[in-house]
């Protein structure tokens, strides 16, 4: 693997072999919004106590904030207006099945701005909170175990070629300005260390209209899909979350009820994303399915008939 150096701290894998590219845009999903939805959206639905106290407001904190970080950036890239580096949609596929030749195209390549890095500010807020949330192991390693993450995501963004040295340090950066803020602003007042989802969701509402100011005032229009994602579904959570009372107190999902509502948010949410449909049912098709989200259990309690089989978050 050779890397060449290039920019203001660009690197590019000239002529790493194939799998050693494919295994850095891996690691770049851990930053990526799919990532975050199916990871924050199981753990919300198949909460355990054993990893918080409170594991259901841990999840949709982290739902909440990965909005927030997606306001922020999208407004402050259209805002700066900065270009990626020249390799950033350059990927040549390798002799692979098709499956994995596209996968290996769309892991390793991006468009758009490119300052700050998103995945930089998104890893090191949603991380970084984790590590303050959470309960596993003390509270030393699970800093040591966001930092790893959040540099290793960094690092693979400037590697890849996706983006300069200086986009993902203001991006981490302007992550650790983030968590100062939200825990100033939107600590919940019944549990220590924890957020209150609502406030969260509340704050990155706001963003987003920010940002969907700064996109049409900037005159781009083209760049407020996730924007709208972002004002649409911190309103469904807003909704989502003030609907019910008890959320910790309910029922995990049971695995068939979780894989066939996380196939159907996905599949409502990318189908509005891939279809490119106006702005206003893009907010509502993501606001449905954030509230969707954050009710599931409800739901399943309400309707699902014997929930004996699940285990209760306050067990």
């Amino acid at each position: 693997m050779f890397l060449q150096t290039r920019g203001v701290g660009e690197m590019v894998l000239a002529d790493g072999p194939d799998i050693v590219v494919f295994l850095f845009g891996l690691v770049t999903q851990l930053g990526d919004q799919w990532f975050f939805f199916v990871a924050f959206t199981s753990l919300y639905w198949l909460a355990r106590p054993r990893i918080s106290k409170r594991p259901r407001r841990a999840a949709a904190s982290f739902v909440a904030l990965a909005f927030v970080s997606l306001s922020l950036v999208t407004a402050l890239k259209v805002g700066f207006a900065l270009p990626r580096p020249p390799t950033a949609e350059i990927a040549s596929a390798p002799n692979w099945p098709a499956p994995l030749a596209d996968l290996f195209v769309s892991f390793t390549t991006d468009d758009g701005f490119g300052f700050p890095s998103g995945h930089a500010l998104g890893t090191t807020v949603v991380y970084g909170a984790a590590a303050v949330i959470l309960d596993v192991w003390d509270r030393r390693r699970r800093i040591l175990a966001a930092a790893v993450i959040v540099a290793t995501v960094s690092l693979s963004r400037i590697v890849l070629g996706v983006h300069y040295g200086v986009d993902v340090v203001v991006g981490a950066l302007l992550g650790l300005v983030v968590l100062k803020v939200v825990f100033t602003v939107a600590a919940a007042a019944d549990a220590p260390d924890h957020l209150d989802p609502a406030r969260v969701f509340a704050l990155a509402a706001g963003l987003s209209v920010v940002a969907l100011v700064v996109v049409f005032t900037v005159g781009t229009p083209h760049h407020a899909e996730n924007a709208a994602a972002a004002f649409g579904g911190s309103l469904g959570g807003v909704v989502g979350w003030t609907r019910l009372s008890d959320h910790e107190s309910l029922p995990t999902l049971s695995l068939p009820a979780a894989l066939v509502s996380l196939l159907g948010a996905g599949t409502l949410w990318g189908a509005a994303d891939a279809l490119d449909v106006p702005l206003p049912i893009a907010i509502l098709t993501t606001g449905t399915v954030v509230a969707f989200i954050l009710v599931a259990p409800w739901l399943q309690h309400r309707f699902g008939g014997d929930t004996t089989t699940t285990q209760s978050v306050e067990q």
